[in-house]
């Protein structure tokens, strides 16, 4: 379930192959929490959109320590790819058991489960998330 990698991104470069041609989208995901927006009813949690596309959404996602975001779901996604940065968390996926994720850690979680995640270290938390979006009819 998890891949170690050794992350070093400071920008996030996507390439996308869009009707047999290549269009590349850059989107910025560099900054602290101070970029992001607080996350109702879950202090010390903040996000920030990165890119939104038809076919995928990329999230970018701060936890002070000790911050909780509480159980959730993103409904709209086909898959889900949680990458932590820096820090350390308990990720607990509904019906599973918790585990311990740490800088460099991704975790791929089956689209629109319910999942929270707690910032048990001792920094702030810096994740970054993929998500899948069903084609619209």
């Amino acid at each position: 379930m998890k891949q170690k990698l050794l992350l070093g991104v400071a920008i996030v470069l996507l390439a996308h192959v869009e009707n047999g041609g290549l269009t590349r989208l850059f989107a910025q995901a560099i900054g602290g929490p101070e970029r992001g927006r607080p996350v109702a009813g879950d202090p010390g949690i903040s996000s920030m959109q990165v890119l939104d596309r038809a076919d995928f959404r990329v999230l970018r996602d701060w936890a002070e320590p000790g911050a909780v975001r509480r159980m959730h779901q993103h409904a709209d996604a086909t898959y889900h790819v949680f990458t932590l940065l820096t820090g350390e968390l308990t990720l607990t996926v509904e019906g599973q058991q918790p585990v311990d994720v740490k800088a460099g850690d991704v975790v791929e979680l089956k689209g629109g489960v319910m999942h929270t995640f707690k910032n048990t270290g001792t920094v702030t938390a810096t994740i970054v998330e993929v998500f899948g979006k069903a084609p619209k009819q």
